[in-house]
C-alpha cells in the first residue's frame, strides 16, 4: 500500500501478496493489528498476536518513482534472492513477465545472469513461471533490461532462437495512474 494510504487515511486499496487487491481500510487495520481475534487450533480465541507467523504483519520500505508511483528498487548484493526482493518482485511483476505467459511466479531469474556479472537487484530480477524461466535458459535466449527514465515501467526485451523480439513491462501498481 501507498504511505497515503497508511498514514493520510487515502482510499487506494493495497495488495496483498498471494491473495490480490484489498479495500485501504482492511488493509490499515491489518497493519495496526486491529482485526478480530484470531481463532486458537483447538477452537478458543485468542486476542493479539497468534504466534502463527503466516498471519503476523511485516512492513517493508519499497521505492517508487514520485513522478509515477511505480516500484522502482530494493537493492541487494547476494546471488540469490533474498527474501525482501523476492516480495518486492512478487509486487512489481505480479505474474509471469514472458509476454505469452502469465502463470503464477515461482523462480526469481536474473535477466543478466550472476555468472557473468548480473547484479542481484530488482532492477536485473524478473518474475518467472518455472516453463519459462527453464525455457530462457536454452542456448539461444537472450533478456535485457530496457532501462527508461525513473519511474517508468520496469521492461525486459526477451529474444528467441528465432530471433523473434518481445518486450514485457511490469503491470501498474493498484491506484498507479498511466499515462
Amino acid at each position: 500500500m501507498t504511505d497515503q494510504t497508511l498514514l493520510a487515511g487515502v482510499a487506494e486499496p493495497a495488495v496483498l501478496p498471494g491473495y490480490g487487491v484489498i479495500p485501504a481500510q482492511f488493509a490499515r487495520d491489518l497493519v495496526r493489528g486491529k482485526l478480530e481475534a484470531s481463532v486458537s487450533n483447538d477452537g478458543s480465541r485468542n486476542s493479539g498476536s497468534s504466534g502463527n507467523t503466516a498471519t503476523e504483519v511485516w512492513l517493508r520500505r519499497l521505492f517508487t518513482a514520485p513522478s509515477t508511483g511505480r516500484l522502482v528498487d530494493m537493492d541487494s548484493k547476494a546471488r540469490l534472492v533474498p527474501a525482501g526482493l523476492a516480495r518486492f518482485i512478487a509486487a512489481r511483476d505480479q505474474n509471469c513477465r514472458m509476454p505469452w505467459c502469465g502463470a503464477p511466479i515461482r523462480h526469481f531469474d536474473h535477466i543478466k545472469p550472476w555468472h557473468v556479472g548480473g547484479t542481484t537487484t530488482a532492477n536485473n530480477v524478473q518474475g518467472l513461471c518455472e516453463a519459462c524461466n527453464h525455457a530462457k535458459e536454452a542456448p539461444g535466449w537472450a533478456c535485457s533490461v530496457s532501462n527508461g527514465e525513473l519511474g517508468a515501467a520496469h521492461t525486459v526485451e526477451t529474444v528467441t532462437p528465432t530471433g523473434h523480439r518481445y518486450r514485457s513491462a511490469a503491470p501498474a501498481s493498484p491506484g498507479v495512474r498511466v499515462a
